[in-house]
């Protein structure tokens, strides 16, 4: 998208990803690490968000003795393994606390947590062949609550080439019965909010819903052909991991292919690129060429089997949403001029499946690249500020701007023509004192209307036909960035507490607001919350001024829940296996204010869920 006048703070089978080393001595711990365990097997492997690992990290940064930790996530094995050692030998770390620590040593320093159906090593090579797998059962009670299940059993094979490369192919097969939640596709039209999956009904929270395998799914029973993932019946779908990783440089440089959930940011749920977005395949390098500072780049290619109809949905938005036939570049530079602070500069680019090289020159944040080649895509500018205060904790203020004019006075925040985003957390262990290994995160989140939205594009269509192309900030029917649609609000208060060995317990509370209007209204100079309804007046300016929560009808949800992650080791054939589960309540409710559109009753909402998970 177009940035007017805008002041920048800062001007299928192998796929691959690595992290980079991590802050001041990152490049000589790395080092440290592969001398230290010269042993140590599929070193560049991608450990996925979703380990333990990750809370665990979190807890010390958040207390001052990691630094600033990269924010581009996932990270490899070996930079987990580095980053362990590091605080193995840490005074001041309790001798309980290091005991949890070594645990976690003993586990990437082995070749495999799964079942090992065979491996070899030679001197320059290594190659494991293993299964995978991950079963969970859901119940919702309450307001058209039911049940979902999953089990994906999954198997791989993973090597390392030598001293720089490791690779991983795994491809699998899933039984589901996906049932989502209370928003998943719904829509405001025709003077009602409209609820597609009511018959189906919802396992998950509201805007919780998400899920691991292709969206593409057929009924168990194979009597029909690919279709949506939710249906009330048992599907099958598919599921794939690839990567192919890269190190040089003792890590200062570092290269990778893989379609890994991926969280650019300080927080999974950011602004940028959240571990809530589909996984995509796409190349990433990045490089420290010194402590204090870090780059990253990645290219993806992003799609949706759904939007392959020019009829999709088009009786709720009265046009095409366009092929989603786009590629997402990200750029992300951080700065570290003291140990206190990180400064952060990053732009993202949606554009056509188009051999566009300029996109991919690193460095050039996508605004310059547009004054070169036109404005034809979909383009974003952001900026964060971090601190880290001992006995404080983390804190940052997030930025993304979508598009935003000086070209008007006025009250610019307020006026729908500009769009950004906006986010404000703090991270502490001072809970730590009453409730030992405690992380405490609060933040607030704020989206405008019409961030991540953009019309159907007809300046590229590469494939042949007349259809316009999708070019909003999304990946398979889900956000890139920020898991909530347009003009929303939530404030999150997320206690995760690592003392017990071996156990991770989560209490994750939400106060989510969103506001929208009728798709179907003649008034197109409104508000609206939804990603596929772009600004269709001729004139921009002629929206009113932003009054959040009183201009058109808003969803207010406020959810709780309690999570465990237990590791139950000594299993048999396994070295563990990981035993997950929740307990959650959420309730929703609507205010019209002058809308026009009815509020619907409210809804409750009770969930379990309880599920095994074999790692890869």
């Amino acid at each position: 998208m177009r940035l007017k006048h805008l002041i920048c703070i800062f001007p299928v089978t192998l796929l691959f990803l690595v992290s980079f080393p991590m802050n001041s001595d990152a490049s000589d711990s790395i080092k440290t690490a592969q001398q230290a365990q010269p042993e140590l097997r599929l070193k560049y492997k991608i450990i996925p968000l979703s380990n333990q690992i990750y809370q665990i990290l979190d807890y010390y940064e958040t207390r001052g003795e990691l630094g600033f930790l990269p924010q581009t996530k996932p990270y490899t094995k070996v930079v987990i393994v580095e980053l362990l050692q590091k605080l193995s030998v840490n005074e001041r770390l309790s001798v309980k606390e290091k005991k949890i620590v070594d645990r976690y040593m003993t586990d990437f320093s082995s070749d495999n947590n799964g079942v090992t159906v065979y491996k070899q090593a030679s001197k320059s090579t290594f190659a494991l062949a293993g299964f995978g797998a991950e079963t969970s059962v859901r119940a919702g009670a309450g307001d058209d609550g039911t049940w979902s299940t999953s089990l994906i059993g999954e198997p791989f094979l993973s090597g390392d080439l030598g001293e720089h490369l490791t690779f991983h192919a795994g491809m699998g097969l899933a039984v589901e019965r996906l049932a989502p939640d209370l928003f998943y596709q719904s829509y405001t039209r025709n003077g009602k909010v409209n609820f597609p999956n009511e018959n189906i009904g919802y396992a998950y929270h509201p805007y919780q819903f998400n899920f691991e395998t292709m969206w593409a799914h057929v009924l168990a029973s194979a009597e029909s052909g690919e279709g949506p993932p939710v249906k009330d019946e048992l599907t099958a779908g598919m599921i794939y991991h690839t990567e192919l990783n890269g190190s040089w440089f003792d890590g200062a440089l570092q290269v990778s292919i893989n379609n890994q959930r991926r969280a650019w940011g300080h927080d999974e749920h950011n602004l940028m690129l959240s571990s809530t977005a589909r996984r995509f395949p796409g190349v990433e390098f990045k490089i420290q060429p010194a402590s204090w500072i870090r780059y990253s780049n990645m290219t993806g290619s992003l799609f949706s089997y759904a939007n392959q109809s020019s009829g999709y949905r088009k009786n709720i938005y009265g046009y095409d949403l366009g092929q989603v036939q786009k590629n997402f570049t990200l750029h992300m530079l951080e700065f570290m001029p003291a140990k206190w602070l990180q400064v952060t500069a990053a732009g993202g680019n949606i554009w056509s499946k188009r051999l566009e090289i300029a996109y991919l020159v690193p460095f050039v944040l996508p605004h310059f690249t547009q004054i070169d080649v036109g404005d034809h895509d979909n383009l974003s500018l952001y900026f964060d500020v971090a601190t880290q205060i001992p006995q404080i904790g983390k804190t940052w203020f997030s930025f993304f701007v979508d598009e935003f004019s000086f070209t008007t006075s006025g009250a610019l925040l307020k006026m729908p023509r500009n769009r950004y985003a906006w986010q404000l957390g703090w991270k502490t262990s001072l809970l730590s004192g009453i409730v030992p290994g405690t992380t405490s995160t609060l933040k607030y989140t704020r989206l405008t209307p019409f961030v991540y939205t953009h019309y159907p594009e007809t300046d590229f269509n590469t494939f042949g036909s007349d259809r316009p192309l999708d070019m909003t900030y999304t990946h398979d029917e889900f956000n890139l960035g920020f898991y909530l649609p347009p003009n929303s609000g939530e404030i999150n208060w997320k206690l995760v507490n690592i003392a017990v060995p071996d156990l991770i317990l989560t209490l994750d509370n939400r106060l989510i607001m969103h506001g929208t209007n009728d798709l179907a209204s003649t008034n197109v100079y409104q508000i609206f919350g939804d990603v596929y309804s772009h600004q269709r007046g001729t004139d921009v300016y002629e929206y009113p001024l932003l009054d959040f929560t009183k201009d058109g009808i808003y969803d207010w949800t406020i959810q709780s829940e309690l999570k465990f992650d237990l590791k139950m080791r000594n299993a048999g054939i396994l070295n563990y296996y990981r035993l997950v589960g929740s307990l959650g309540y959420s309730n929703t409710w609507w205010k019209s204010n002058a809308s026009e559109v009815a509020a619907p009753a409210g809804k409750n909402l009770f969930t379990g869920s309880l599920g095994i998970l074999v790692e890869m």
